[in-house]
């Protein structure tokens, strides 16, 4: 456990930095959008190519179709326990319900999870985590927005899954099934050869800058945060389910249900995440409650520094 809270730590640090930065004025709410739009569209698509390409045969990727299952499964788990505990806790509007629920429903399964799967598995390890995020979107775009709306999923929710990392692990896909089919290989020691390992080493240089980055802005966003109210029952709330009570579940059913050990590591790391920092921006746009969602990324936040190393401690 010990060795886990060091690496988190360490992850932590590159998260101060952003709130250092926007403390001393060298990123305000512009830049960081606009970094935020960068490595959302430009440094995680390449790192999505590259990792895929660079890691799995076609063959191999459709044998790893659990991965983006078992983020599914995780996020259904949040949804459901949400839904169950929205009728017992007190609520101070229907905008702080809904809010709740999806802090319940969707976790932060990416950004937040790579430096540590990056750590404990290398590249192999990040491959398998950007492959899992395919029904991590997908749960975000359908299960999130019925969280936060309380309303069935409609096309033009659905229309945001036709994102730039989506349209990369198309891209990989075609990539390694035109390879697959044709049975076309590369030279080696040609032009094109070179071609093809400059340009791929030139994605994954690009893509290698999204940990940091990303945990800057995440840094920078939770900087401008104004939690309010932080020891109400709802926000206590969100802290035992988001971090205790979801990944107990999730857990339990990754040890029963037949994943591969890698797949299980993987998954094991997305289903102790804390709260999305993305839920505040989407719940001003889906009219959810926004200073909720702020205190109760803040706190599972904090309390993820004590809660992640005891489960991964106990379960890798």
């Amino acid at each position: 456990m010990q060795i886990v809270l060091v690496r988190l730590l360490a992850v932590s640090a590159m998260v101060l930095m952003g709130v250092l930065a926007r403390r001393r004025g060298w990123l305000d709410a512009v830049g960081t959008r606009q970094i935020a739009l960068v490595v959302t569209n430009l440094l995680y698509p390449a790192l999505i190519y590259a990792s895929l390409v660079q890691t799995f045969t076609l063959p191999g990727l459709v044998a790893n179709w659990p991965l983006p299952a078992g983020t599914l499964m995780i996020m259904l788990t949040g949804f459901c326990v949400g839904l169950l505990a929205a009728r017992v806790v007190p609520f101070s509007s229907e905008r702080e319900r809904r809010a709740f629920r999806f802090q319940c429903t969707i976790n932060n399964y990416v950004f937040l999870a790579m430096p540590l799967v990056l750590i404990y598995w290398g590249a192999k390890g990040v491959a398998l985590l950007v492959f899992s995020t395919v029904g991590s979107e997908i749960a975000l775009w359908t299960l999130g927005v019925m969280a936060l709306t309380g309303h069935r999923v409609e096309w033009r929710t659905l229309r945001h899954l036709l994102s730039m990392s989506m349209g990369a692990i198309l891209a990989a896909i075609l990539t390694l099934g035109v390879v697959q089919v044709t049975g076309w290989q590369v030279p080696p020691g040609g032009f094109a050869d070179d071609l093809r390992q400059a340009l791929l080493g030139v994605l994954d240089i690009v893509g290698k800058g999204t940990v940091p980055l990303a945990m800057m802005v995440a840094g920078s966003r939770m900087a401008e945060l104004q939690p309010r109210h932080l020891l109400r029952t709802p926000q206590l709330a969100v802290v035992g389910l988001r971090l205790l009570l979801v990944p107990a579940i999730a857990l339990a059913l990754l040890h029963y249900l037949p994943f591969a050990p890698a797949t299980r590591n993987v998954l094991t790391v997305v289903a102790v995440m804390p709260s999305s920092i993305a839920s505040v921006m989407l719940s001003e746009i889906y009219d959810a409650d926004s200073d909720f969602a702020a205190t109760a990324v803040l706190l599972t936040h904090a309390a993820a520094l004590f809660t992640i190393p005891l489960w991964l401690g106990w379960a890798l």
